[in-house]
């Protein structure tokens, strides 16, 4: 009887020499650069399943990767590949490995098995608790920004003890208050947030060595994926497993590291030769998903960092179009031409699930969704929620909406208390039963009843909100513009107060969504000038309901570049490339995060299979305004025979086809040329107020930005909280390491 054995794994798979080698290789450590589209997961998927077929049971394996959807995806290759059961095989995200031996170890740190985990929402509940324990002001450590500093020491595996060494200031010692006692009231209510279920891990090997012991002789092999994206904490979770054996197989792209702001420490992956003695290195080039001229275009973008690994992508692919940078006028033609141009692709038998539309921040996909709305494009947002279910602009449209019915209570039991105004439920009660006894809403209670009947703690309170409202209700009565009465409304609530205390990445987002807000009710009353708030009102409600957008497959995808990761499309439009944006306005002066911005560029290149196009503005829309703009820094660093040029910014019209003009150089914004203002339509003319003249921003008046750290001559260091007006008019609210909270005029402040 002849017995036909299976060929091997490395044999029934398509691969090329680097590949093969690197899946081979089993002499050590071994890290795998892998760019972006040159097979990194076939290679990953065919290691794990060569090492099983060699002998290795699949519970010696420890694989980690940073998605729950990759490491479903990996198990099912594998099983695809083999036929031995993976039931022992531990493969799943960095947190999800760390849990399921915490569940099994926890009892030696003080821990039960069943201890729960926090979500982000929890944590933010225990930290206002914190707070209002340590009588800190909510104010002036906001518990998202308090709850950042904590996750960044819990990612550096810095303990509360360890982290009282190196406290400076008053503001390190208020967090130091802080991370103890949330600290302990985790432990007492036996539960970890996410960054525990990864310190913890990491505590519990270094503190009790029977057990790393134990680990190290159970996992005889440890594979990453993403390994550019590992924090402290997970970088020395696999140092410590693998410390007695050294058998890592890492893959990464130093390149595609874009996640610096959540911990993520490039020089991870670009130290790992030294941390991992006798390391061997392969490296992935061949790209295989774009064309030469994409590839060109990427290389040519990323080869500016001088923080990084040498390689370069290649691609034996032929064909393919020449990558387009497009210049606009502002934000809003920008959206329309590129709806356009996806509407004639579209017609032209590519689907929409083959298109993607990338930018930097979620508040760009404002004009990209009104846009699409209006051509009758289908779109879908990947990773996020429609611009107008956002909670920023549910708060603002609540406050506006009961402008034009008052007897609306649900808006109002929505933002009664936001910002926080004191009032909790015994308030909520106390005025619901004023508005039952007096048969009417609770708005209608408030503005009608005796407020000191109220109650005396929420008096206050609801004294400030029914002033607020008298105020907007009478701007309403009298005509003033929609747009007008939004900025009332965030004025009089304090509601951008509370977002720009918040030194956040996500609170920034939220700002900026509220500035896309206001510039979408410029542009409306702008084309409706006799209609009034409510049908500003119901035009958003109708075109919030996406029930009609039910064809996903033919759906456009809008998404932020961090969320277009691991993603590829045939056709890519990447949109709003200018200083302030990307690089990001809040990276600027940071020579490792402008790299990292750089990346992001990089990593949206990368995605496009066939097409790339790219686009800025001279002008965008912030607040009502329009504001100047310059092209990114990083595109002037590419090579102008790279990229066609083409200037839109005079174009006015409805046609796709566009007269291609001589390419010009794409200037950076320390560029000693200056833009000039193109000619804004009639109807933009109408809504501008006192545009900032082009001079007024020039290097001098921009050397400020949020959450910056300054030192003033009389009140000593302290952090830039809000930023208002320009120029000669510029303001700066700081946030003092003492405490105290000044407003300064930027011209005069006396600072270092």
């Amino acid at each position: 009887m002849i017995y036909n054995k299976k060929p091997a794994v490395i044999d029934r798979m398509i691969l090329n020499s680097v590949q093969r080698d690197a899946i081979l290789y089993d002499g050590g450590p071994q890290l795998v650069f892998a760019g972006a589209g040159t097979g990194k997961t076939r290679v990953l998927t065919a290691k794990i399943a060569h090492l099983i077929e060699k002998g290795y049971r699949p519970g010696q394996l420890f694989a980690a990767t940073f998605t729950n959807k990759a490491a479903r995806e990996m198990r099912t290759r594998i099983e695809g590949l083999i036929d031995i059961s993976l039931d022992g095989l531990w493969i799943g995200t960095f947190h999800s490995l760390c849990a399921r031996m915490l569940r099994l170890e926890c009892r030696h740190i003080g821990y039960m098995p069943s201890f729960t985990i926090y979500d982000s929402d929890d944590q933010v509940s225990i930290v206002k608790k914190v707070l209002r324990e340590l009588d800190i002001d909510d104010r002036s450590i906001p518990p998202r920004q308090a709850l950042g500093a904590v996750s960044r020491c819990k990612n550096a595996c810095i303990t509360p003890e360890e982290f009282e060494k190196q406290a400076k200031g008053y503001y390190d010692q208020e967090i130091l208050s802080v991370y103890k006692l949330y600290q302990k009231k985790l432990r007492e209510q036996q539960g970890m947030d996410f960054d525990d279920l990864l310190c913890n891990t990491v505590y519990l090997l270094r503190q009790k060595p029977e057990i790393l012991q134990r680990y190290q002789e159970i996992f005889k092999y440890i594979l990453v994926d993403e390994y550019q994206d590992t924090n402290v904490a997970q970088f020395q979770l696999i140092k410590l497993l693998s410390k007695k054996h050294g058998r890592v197989f890492a893959v990464g792209d130093d390149d595609q590291s874009i996640y610096g702001w959540r911990g993520a420490q490039v020089e991870n992956i670009l130290s790992f030769e030294r941390e991992f003695p006798d390391t061997k290195i392969f490296k992935l080039e061949q790209n295989y998903r774009s064309t030469t001229a994409v590839l060109n275009f990427a290389n040519a973008a990323i080869a500016q960092n001088l923080n990084r690994a040498q390689k370069q992508l290649w691609t034996d692919r032929q064909g393919g179009e020449q990558v387009i940078v497009n210049r606009f006028r502002d934000d809003r033609q920008e959206a329309q031409c590129v709806a356009e141009k996806i509407l004639s692709s579209m017609n032209g038998k590519i689907a929409g699930q083959d298109i993607a539309v990338l930018y930097r921040t979620n508040a760009q996909s404002r004009a990209f969704e009104e846009a699409f709305r209006r051509a009758r494009i289908p779109y879908v947002l990947v990773g996020g929620i429609g611009f107008y279910e956002r909670a920023e602009i549910k708060d603002c449209l609540a406050y506006l909406r009961l402008l034009v019915n008052p007897k609306d209570s649900v808006s109002f039991e929505r933002i009664f208390n936001v910002p926080s105004r004191g009032l909790g439920d015994k308030a909520h009660e106390s005025l619901a039963l004023v508005a039952q006894n007096k048969q009417c809403s609770l708005l209608e209670a408030l503005l009608t009843c005796d407020i000191s009947s109220l109650g005396s703690r929420a008096q206050k309170g609801f004294s400030d909100l029914k002033t607020i409202f008298e105020l907007l209700i009478d701007l309403e009565k009298k005509g003033e513009k929609p747009h007008e009465i939004l900025l009332q409304v965030l004025q009089l609530t304090g509601y951008m107060d509370m977002l720009t205390a918040d030194d956040s990445e996500e609170a920034r987002g939220r700002v900026e969504n509220i500035n896309e807000l206001v510039n979408a009710m410029v542009f409306w009353k702008n084309e409706n000038p006799s209609k009034k708030l409510f049908d500003f009102l119901e035009e958003v409600t109708l075109i919030s309901d996406v029930d009609s957008w039910n064809k996903k497959e033919n759906a456009v995808n809008l998404m932020t570049l961090h969320c277009a990761k691991g993603l590829e499309f045939k056709h890519v439009y990447l949109v709003g490339l200018e200083d302030g944006i990307l690089p990001s306005r809040q990276n600027t002066d940071d020579e490792r995060k402008i790299e990292e911005e750089c990346r992001l560029l990089y990593v949206g290149a990368t995605r496009a299979m066939e097409k790339l196009e790219c686009s800025h503005v001279d002008q965008r829309w912030r607040f009502g305004d329009l504001i100047p703009s310059s092209p990114s820094r990083f595109l002037n660093a590419i090579p102008e025979n790279l990229y066609v040029f083409r200037d839109n910014s005079n174009y006015f019209g409805q046609t796709a086809q566009r007269n291609e003009l001589p390419s010009k150089p794409v200037r950076a914004l320390n560029s000693s040329a200056t833009l000039r203002t193109p000619a804004a339509p009639a109807k933009q003319q109408q809504v501008q107020r006192n545009i900032p003249q082009y001079d007024d921003f020039s290097q001098d008046t921009v050397e400020f930005r949020m959450g910056q750290h300054i030192r003033h001559k009389v009140y000593g260091r302290g952090r830039i909280l809000s930023i208002s007006g320009f120029g000669e008019d510029m303001k700066l609210t700081v946030l003092f390491n003492d405490g105290s909270r000044k407003k300064l005029m930027a011209k005069f402040a006396s600072i270092e």
